[in-house]
C-alpha cells in the first residue's frame, strides 16, 4: 500500500505532486525506453482531491513522486519501495517535457518503463515537428564493447526543444534528423551487470550531417567518498540536470552499482551526487548504528576526477533516538534533499526500534525525512532538518502517546450545506511528528438534535466522507473512531474523539469549530513503557478563535472498561497529572475532556496510550477463535541464500462471522522480539460460511534483507488475531504456532569410475554446503556427520554403508569395494536450525 504522501498538504517534507482533475497519469510500456513514441499508453485518471502520484514499476516495485513543495520546482523527488523480501536495484530516469520516465535495469532484458506526469512548473517545449531542412546525425557509443541497452536524448541548447532519436536495436548507434543549430545530447548506457554510463556531448549542425561519438574511455567513476573505511554504500543517485527542467540519471538502490561520467563544461548544467552510506554488514536484523546522508553538486563543470571526497569532520553530526511503539520492531528511516538542485531521490535504510542512530549529513542542506513502520503501511513525517557543520542536539522520534494532532489540511470542514470529514493525522507522536497508518479503520457518526445525519463504518483512513446538513446554524455531535490491530505497534489501538459544536453554512471552505487535544507523557522508556510514576500532560487547542479549558483527565488499565479520574495541576488550556502506574498494568489508556468559551467540547480517548510494566497476555473477548494455523503448507521451511516464499494460513470462527484477521512471525520473546517478519498487506480472509473464514498471508522474504543473521535459524512463533464481524469480540494469540526457519543445505555425490569391475575400488566424493543468510551465499559445512548409503539395483531400500565427517570445506571422500550394480548417495540429517539434505543418486554399473 502506498505511503500517504498525498495527505501531507501542509508539511514541509512533501506532498505528492498535485495532479489537477484534468491531468492524467500515463503508464507507458516502451520498447527501448524513451525512444518508442508509438507505444500504447495506459491512461489513469486521478480522482479529484485524492489524486495520487504513485505507480507500479514493471518489476512490481512501487514508485512515488514527492513534491519538494518549493515554488517553481522543476525536478521531482522520487521514492522507490521494494517488493517484499527483495532489495531494489538500479534504475534509469529522465524528467523532461513535464513527464518522468523510470526504467528498472536489474534484469537481462528490456524492461518496460513507467511514465508519470510530474507537474513540473517549467516544462520544456514539446517534441519538435518536422521542418523543411534537416540533416542526418548519427549518434554512436564507442569503446563500450557490446551495447544492447542504451538511450540517446537530444535537444536544442537555445530553444530546449527535444528531438526524437531512433535507436538501433542491439547496437551502439542511433540517429536523428536535426535542423541547423547548437545541441546537447546525453547517451545513457546500461548493459547490466556492467557499470552504467552518463555521457554528454555538445555539437553544432550547420549545413551537413555528422557523427557524434560518445567515448566510454573518457568517462570516470563518480560518487561521494567519505573518509570512514567502515562504511558501505546503501543507495545512491547520479544525475545531470540542464536548463529547462531536464533531468537525466540513475538511481542505484542496491548500493553496489557504479556510474561513469565524462568531464564536460556547460553553463547551466550540473552533475548531482547523492548517497546514503551505512555500516558494512548491516541488515534489517543488524541495522547500522550510523548513517551518512550526503549530497554534492558539480555546477557548470564536471572535473576530470568527478569523485567527491568528504571528511566526516566537515559534516553535520547528530544522534537520533527512535522509540519502539510498545514492541520491538523493524522500521526504515527515509530521507532526501529538499532543494531542487541537490539530488532527487528519497532513500531509506533499516532501523530497529528502539535504537539510536548517529547521523552524518551534508551541512546546510534541508532534508525531508520520515520514519516508516513495518512494510510502509504506517509513517511518521519528521520535521525538515538543516544542520550546520559540527555536532547538533539530537531528537527523539516515536514518543507516545500516538494521537490525532489536528488536521494538516481542512480535516473536518464545511462549505455551504456540505460537511467534509477527513481527520488526516491520527497516529502522530507527542513530539509533533505527523503520522498515518493505512491499515487503520475509521468510523464517523454525525448527529444533530437527536437525528443521525451520517454513519460511516470502517472507512479507509485516506477516504474523505461528506454529508449534507441544514444551512441554518445548528448544534452537532461528531464521533470519530480510529481502530487498528497491527504487527508493528501495540499502542493507540483505538482513538475516539467525541466533539460537540455549533455550525452554520459558510461561503468558503472553513474548518469546523473543533477542539484538538495534545497529550504527552514523561517518564517512559525507549519502548514507551512506564515502570513507575509518570506525568501526563494535556493541552487543548481550538481550531477557530476560542478560549479552551481542560476539564478532566482519566486513566484505565483494562482498555477502557473502567476509568479513574486524576487530580489536575494547572488551569486553562494546559493541565497535567501524576500517575503511579500499577504494577499489574500491561497498558494504560487515557481520556481527556475540554471545553471552550464558545460552547464547543471534546472528549478524547486513547486506548493503550502507553505500555505498563506487566507482560502482555493473550486476549480473547467473546467467542472468536483461531485454529488450524499452518505455515508453508505444513512442509519444512528452509531459507536458501536468496530467501523463501511461503504462506501462513489459519481458520477463524465467530457466531457473528469474521470481519478480518492477520498474523506475523517473530523470533525471541513476544514482548522483546529480536526480529519480526511482517507481510506488506494484511491477511486475506475468505468467508467459508456464516461463522467461519480462512485467512492467508503470502510471504516473500530475502535471507540477507529480512533475516541477515544465521543465528535467527530455529524456532519462530506466529502471532495471530481475528475480529468478529459485529466488532463485539476478538482473539489475539501471541503464540498460535511455532515453526522452524531452517538454513537450506545442498549435498552432492559422485561415484567414480563408472562402469567399474567387480572387486575394484570405487571412490565416492561429495560436498555439503549450508546457506549463509549474512552473505547470501552457500558455504562449505564443516564437521558434519554424513551417511554414505547404497541401494541395490532392483530394490527400494537404502542401507547405510558408513558415516563420514565433512572437512573444513564441507567436502566428503571415501572408498568402497565394488560388488554389485546399484545406487549411491549421501544423506545428511538436519536439526532445528539446518535443513535435512539428500544428494542426487549416482548409479554405478559393476561388471
Amino acid at each position: 500500500m502506498p505511503l500517504p504522501w498525498k495527505r501531507l498538504r501542509n508539511t514541509t517534507l512533501a506532498t505528492l505532486t498535485g495532479v489537477a482533475a484534468t491531468t492524467s497519469v500515463l503508464l507507458v510500456p516502451t520498447d527501448g525506453w524513451a525512444t518508442d513514441r508509438t507505444a500504447p499508453a495506459v491512461t489513469v485518471s486521478p480522482a479529484p482531491r485524492e489524486a495520487h502520484q504513485t505507480a507500479m514499476l514493471a518489476t512490481g516495485e512501487r514508485l512515488e513522486i514527492l513534491d519538494t513543495g518549493r515554488k517553481g520546482a522543476s525536478k521531482p523527488n522520487l521514492w522507490i519501495a521494494p517488493k517484499a523480501g527483495q532489495t531494489t536495484g538500479r534504475y534509469a530516469f529522465t524528467s523532461a517535457n513535464g513527464k518522468l520516465r523510470v526504467r528498472p535495469l536489474n534484469q537481462r532484458q528490456v524492461v518496460a518503463a513507467t511514465e508519470l506526469a510530474t507537474g513540473s512548473s517549467t516544462p520544456t517545449p514539446a517534441f519538435a515537428s518536422a521542418t523543411a531542412t534537416t540533416y542526418p546525425v548519427k549518434l554512436s557509443i564507442v569503446n563500450g564493447g557490446a551495447v544492447s541497452f542504451k538511450t540517446f536524448i537530444v535537444w536544442n541548447r537555445r530553444t530546449l526543444t527535444e528531438y526524437e532519436v531512433k535507436n538501433q536495436r542491439n547496437s551502439p548507434n542511433g540517429s536523428v534528423s536535426l535542423p541547423p543549430g547548437d545541441y546537447v545530447s546525453v547517451a545513457m548506457h546500461d548493459d547490466f551487470p556492467k557499470p552504467t554510463y552518463l555521457l554528454v556531448r555538445t555539437f553544432t549542425v550547420k549545413s551537413a550531417g555528422l557523427t557524434v561519438r560518445f567515448d566510454e574511455k573518457t568517462a570516470k567513476e563518480t560518487g561521494v567518498k567519505v573518509d570512514d573505511a567502515t562504511t558501505r554504500r546503501n543507495a545512491s543517485s547520479v544525475s545531470i540536470s540542464f536548463p529547462g527542467g531536464i533531468e537525466i540519471g540513475y538511481a542505484l538502490l542496491g548500493g553496489d552499482g557504479k556510474v561513469y561520467v565524462n568531464p564536460f563544461s556547460l553553463t547551466g548544467a550540473a552533475l548531482h551526487l547523492q548517497e546514503v552510506q551505512v555500516k558494512q554488514g548491516s541488515s534489517v536484523s543488524a541495522p547500522s548504528p550510523y548513517r551518512y546522508d550526503l549530497s554534492h553538486t558539480f555546477q557548470n563543470t564536471v572535473p576530470a576526477s568527478p569523485m567527491f571526497h568528504v571528511r566526516t569532520s566537515s559534516l553535520a553530526k547528530t544522534v537520533t533516538t527512535f522509540r519502539a511503539p510498545g514492541t520491538d520492531t523493524n522500521a526504515s528511516l527515509l530521507s532526501g534533499p529538499m532543494v531542487d538542485d541537490l539530488g532527487g531521490m528519497f532513500f531509506d535504510s533499516p532501523v530497529w526500534l528502539p535504537s539510536t542512530v548517529t547521523e552524518y549529513v551534508t551541512p546546510d542542506v534541508t532534508y525531508g525525512r520520515a520514519l516508516v513502520y513495518g512494510n510502509s503501511e504506517s509513517v511518521l513525517i519528521l520535521k525538515d532538518r538543516k544542520l550546520p557543520v559540527g555536532t547538533s542536539a539530537g531528537e527523539t522520534v516515536g514518543t507516545a502517546p500516538f494521537d490525532l494532532r489536528g488536521p494538516q489540511y481542512l480535516g473536518a470542514y464545511r462549505q455551504g450545506t456540505t460537511m467534509w470529514l477527513n481527520e488526516d493525522s491520527p497516529f502522530s507522536d507527542s513530539a509533533g511528528n505527523f503520522g498515518f497508518d493505512n491499515r487503520a479503520k475509521v468510523s464517523y457518526e454525525l448527529s444533530s438534535e437527536g437525528k443521525t445525519l451520517l454513519s460511516a463504518v470502517d472507512q479507509s483512513p485516506s477516504k474523505e466522507v461528506r454529508v449534507t446538513v441544514p444551512a441554518a446554524r445548528a448544534d452537532y455531535a461528531l464521533t470519530e473512531t480510529v481502530s487498528r490491530t497491527v504487527p508493528y505497534s501495540r499502542l493507540s489501538s483505538q482513538m475516539i474523539s467525541e466533539w460537540k459544536f455549533s455550525s452554520a453554512a459558510a461561503t468558503r471552505p472553513a474548518d469546523l469549530p473543533l477542539i484538538d487535544i495534545d497529550l504527552s507523557v514523561s517518564g517512559l522508556d525507549s519502548r514507551n513503557t512506564a515502570t513507575s510514576t509518570v506525568r501526563i500532560g494535556a493541552t487543548a487547542t481550538a481550531r477557530l478563535r476560542a478560549t479552551e479549558t481542560v476539564t478532566g483527565l482519566e486513566y484505565s488499565t483494562d482498555d477502557g472498561t473502567t476509568w479513574t479520574s486524576l487530580p489536575l495541576t494547572g488551569t486553562g488550556d494546559s493541565a497535567s497529572a501524576e500517575l503511579a502506574v500499577p504494577a499489574d498494568a500491561s497498558f494504560v489508556s487515557l481520556r481527556v475532556s475540554a471545553v471552550d468559551d464558545e460552547g464547543e467540547s471534546v472528549r478524547r480517548t486513547v486506548i493503550r496510550a502507553f505500555s505498563g510494566p506487566a507482560p502482555q497476555p493473550d486476549q480473547t473477548v467473546g467467542a472468536t477463535k483461531i485454529s488450524n494455523v499452518v505455515v508453508n503448507d505444513g512442509k519444512p521451511l528452509a531459507v536458501d541464500p536468496f530467501g523463501a516464499f511461503f504462506s501462513v494460513k489459519f481458520t477463524a470462527t465467530d457466531p457473528a462471522g469474521i470481519a478480518d484477521g492477520d498474523a506475523y512471525l517473530y523470533h525471541g520473546s513476544y514482548d522483546r522480539p529480536d526480529n519480526v517478519l511482517i507481510n506488506p498487506v494484511p491477511a486475506q480472509c475468505t468467508k467459508v460460511n456464516a461463522t467461519t473464514s480462512t485467512c492467508e498471508l503470502i510471504y516473500n522474504i530475502g535471507s540477507q534483507l529480512d533475516l541477515g543473521k544465521n543465528s535467527l535459524a530455529g524456532p519462530w512463533k506466529v502471532a495471530a488475531w481475528a475480529h468478529s464481524r459485529d466488532r463485539k469480540s476478538y482473539t489475539d494469540l501471541h503464540a498460535a504456532k511455532t515453526v522452524n526457519l531452517l538454513r537450506a543445505t545442498k549435498l552432492s555425490a559422485n561415484a567414480t569410475p563408472e562402469p567399474i569391475r567387480k572387486g575394484k575400488t570405487l571412490t565416492i566424493t561429495g560436498k555439503l554446503t549450508l546457506a549463509n543468510w549474512e552473505t547470501s551465499t552457500y558455504a562449505g559445512f564443516a564437521g558434519q556427520s554424513v551417511r554414505l548409503q547404497f541401494r541395490k539395483a532392483g530394490t527400494s531400500t537404502y542401507t547405510t554403508i558408513k558415516t563420514l565427517t565433512t572437512n573444513a570445506s564441507g567436502d566428503l571422500k571415501t572408498t568402497v569395494t565394488a560388488s554389485r550394480d546399484g545406487y549411491w548417495r549421501y544423506s545428511f540429517v538436519g536439526n532445528s536450525t539446518v535443513r535435512t539434505a539428500i544428494s542426487a543418486v549416482d548409479y554405478v554399473d559393476v561388471r
